[in-house]
């Protein structure tokens, strides 16, 4: 039968509508306000499926930390619900039933995605796990972090061969370490740990068939010491043929620095980082109504992390709007949480998320024309009207010669009265 933990007592959802909230009207009391009333209610359905709902429009009731709005949603085993300012766990006995123990040959096939390149040592902060399969952010906190199957742990992985409290990352002196406490193992890497492990950044950290990737803030690497520096040889110096008294007459001048050149096509929409770290808030401007993301150099926006595939995912404008269309990429592209099997259209200014790399996508102007009609930009040229009049296309040489008239009689009289003083 589905319960709602709190703390250790558990409160039975009987099939039919439980009220839940403060006072005496509800069917499971909450201690609190008792002014406050119910505020959800939970709806057990004939197909066993559990929803929950507000109880009147100014109720505020919490789902895994996003406030519910008017429609219904539906209860998963794990789920946590925030109810008069406590936190509730909702737990469904047909997904936390006893572990299943998996054959070698089974766990041998657990090998799962692999961290690209070489391992980098991160430090005890910044940790958080991403998951693979629906694109969930999980912080680490300094008291470390569950993943198992039972409701109470921080990450729940309802899954028949996942242990009811499965593996623990904490960080220590030396950075994170995951802790194995399973039946089946726990997969770095595609490797099983044995006991415990030290991880690094953009390692794939495996419970059941559910994979995270891992990332902290990266352990700063000091200068290499002198003594296991390769010996480079002095160069020999070159003499060159004494310069002529005169060459510095003919000496090249210093060329002119010169001006940045500036994009003169407008922004019409832009990607901002949402990742923790000194990049957060940078932002990447999108001028044309197509653009490839990746980590390659030849991507419009280059995302240099090992969880971004080469080519990733590209932004095109239709006439219909933007859209989001992923790449076959190896660790998916993701809209608000959601995986993107094929192309999403986005609606507002919706979160993505390039394998582990979060940002924010907002459309700027929207003066360009669809990705049927792409140009390529033109330089801006002044243009004078053809029915203008004379004067009006030659004003500027006209005052020029206006003012060199003048300088020319100021001259003459200087020189006259020069000449007169003279005699």
């Amino acid at each position: 039968m589905p319960v709602l933990q709190l703390n250790d007592q558990q409160f039975p959802l009987q099939a039919g509508t439980t009220r839940v909230g403060a006072g005496g009207g509800a069917d499971v009391s909450l201690p609190g306000d008792p002014a406050l009333g119910v505020q959800a209610i939970i709806d057990r359905t004939s197909d066993k499926t559990t929803i929950v709902r507000r109880a009147t429009p100014a109720a505020q009731v919490r789902v895994n930390g996003v406030l519910l709005g008017a429609e219904p949603t539906p209860l998963m085993h794990g789920d946590k619900l925030e109810i008069v300012g406590l936190e509730l766990r909702f737990a469904d006995d047909a997904k936390g039933g006893a572990t299943q123990f998996v054959t070698a040959s089974e766990i041998a096939a657990m090998a799962g995605t692999k961290r690209s390149g070489a391992a980098r040592p991160t430090t005890a902060s910044g940790g958080r796990l991403v998951s693979l399969v629906d694109g969930k952010e999980y912080t680490v906190p300094s008291t470390g972090i569950v993943l198992g199957r039972d409701a109470s742990c921080d990450v729940v992985v309802a899954e028949n061969e996942v242990s009811r409290r499965h593996a623990e990352i904490a960080p220590t002196e030396q950075g994170y370490v995951v802790r194995d406490m399973s039946a089946n193992g726990v997969f770095v890497n595609g490797e099983r740990v044995q006991g415990s492990q030290r991880l690094a950044r953009s390692d794939v950290v495996r419970v059941g068939g559910e994979e995270f990737r891992f990332y902290a803030d990266l352990l700063a690497q000091g200068p290499t010491p002198p003594a296991s520096r390769p010996a480079v040889p002095e160069p020999v110096p070159v003499q060159s043929p004494p310069a002529p008294a005169h060459a510095s007459l003919y000496a090249a001048p210093t060329p002119l620095a010169q001006p940045a050149w500036e994009d003169p096509r407008p922004v019409i929409a832009t990607l901002e980082m949402r990742n923790e770290g000194p990049t957060k808030g940078s932002l990447f401007s999108l001028r044309t109504p197509l653009a490839h993301v990746g980590r390659g150099a030849h991507n419009d926006i280059r995302l240099s992390d090992e969880s971004v595939s080469e080519t990733h995912a590209k932004l095109q404008r239709r006439e219909g709007g933007w859209y989001l269309v992923d790449m076959d990429s190896t660790n998916g592209t993701y809209v608000g949480g959601t995986r993107v099997t094929a192309e999403r259209k986005l609606e507002g200014s919706p979160d993505i998320r390039f394998g582990g790399v979060k940002m924010r996508f907002a459309v700027v102007s929207a003066g360009t024309r669809a990705i049927a009609s792409l140009e390529r930009p033109r330089r801006a040229v002044a243009e004078v009207s053809a029915g203008a009049p004379a004067a009006a296309q030659t004003g500027g040489s006209g005052t020029a010669r206006w003012v060199w008239t003048v300088v020319a009689v100021a001259i003459a009289a200087g020189a006259f009265f020069a000449l007169k003083g003279r005699a």
